[in-house]
């Protein structure tokens, strides 16, 4: 396909957002679809995950297709859950990005990549720009009471790249674009649910945190796509989590966004 001639470069930063991350997989399609071709790529958690993938392959069906197809081997990590410690042991995850990856490092990429973690020790993020990629997107997922951290070195432990840096818009910056656009998978809406429980609470202010802090933090960002996945937010995050509809659904609203701003991203990048 002959890609739209543009005379400066494109990076596409992908946030955290948990189960709202088909989205991003719904944003690159519809940049796909109009010849308008990513030269930078930066993702946090679950955007670390969907940016890895296509910067390999360059496939977005591909990455569709793959992506609906881990969702269905979710229940399976729930049984490498450790009670006594509380986490999810990711290295039965690890080696399904393994395989869906193909074994590639980053130096495999066809475009180039940042995956940005959070170190536990010194509270700031850690970006991996080479090495494997199944390790790394295993280091920007691991939430926090969900998944063991990855003790990487002796003074490294890392965990979910959204607690520091939810849309890396400033790191694709960095790494070269000339126009930055930022998909932020966090809403803003009102919480209505009066039927409250423990983790309704620490969801919900875990969200706002998010929330709050990618406003705060996407000042690089020329271009931001807010893919309204609200109504799923208000839901059980376990039946939004593992629903392939629901992923299926939010992909086609991401889509829609930004196929109504494919005209001002063209303009940009002229």
């Amino acid at each position: 396909m002959k890609s739209f001639k543009k005379n400066k470069k494109l990076g596409l930063a992908l946030g955290s957002g948990g189960f709202r991350g088909a989205a991003h997989a719904g944003v690159i399609k519809a940049l796909v679809e109009n010849e308008i071709d990513i030269d930078f790529l930066a993702g946090s958690s679950i955007g670390a995950l969907i940016a890895a993938h296509y910067s390999i392959f360059k496939d977005i069906n591909k990455t569709i297709s793959d992506i609906l197809a881990l969702q269905k081997k979710k229940y399976n990590y729930l049984r490498s859950l450790n009670l006594q410690e509380g986490f999810i042991d990711g290295k039965i995850i690890t080696k399904d990005f393994l395989k869906m990856f193909k074994g590639a490092g980053f130096e495999n990429t066809q475009i180039p990549l940042s995956i940005i973690s959070t170190n536990l020790v010194d509270g700031k993020q850690f970006i991996f720009r080479k090495g494997d990629l199944a390790q790394a997107v295993m280091a920007s997922i691991s939430v926090p009471a969900a998944f063991k951290p990855l003790k990487y070195k002796k003074d490294i432990v890392l965990v979910d790249g959204g607690i520091s840096n939810p849309v890396p818009d400033d790191i694709v910056k960095k790494m070269g674009a000339d126009v930055v656009l930022s998909v932020n998978l966090y809403n803003d809406y009102k919480f209505t649910d009066s039927k409250l429980d423990i983790f309704k609470i620490i969801n919900r202010a875990t969200e706002i945190t998010l929330l709050n802090l990618s406003k705060n933090t996407l000042n690089d960002s020329d271009i931001i796509i807010n893919p309204d996945s609200s109504s799923y937010s208000r839901q059980s995050r376990m039946k939004a989590y593992f629903s392939g509809e629901a992923s299926l659904k939010i992909m086609e609203v991401a889509e829609k966004d930004t196929l109504k701003k494919i005209g001002q991203i063209k303009k940009l990048l002229q």
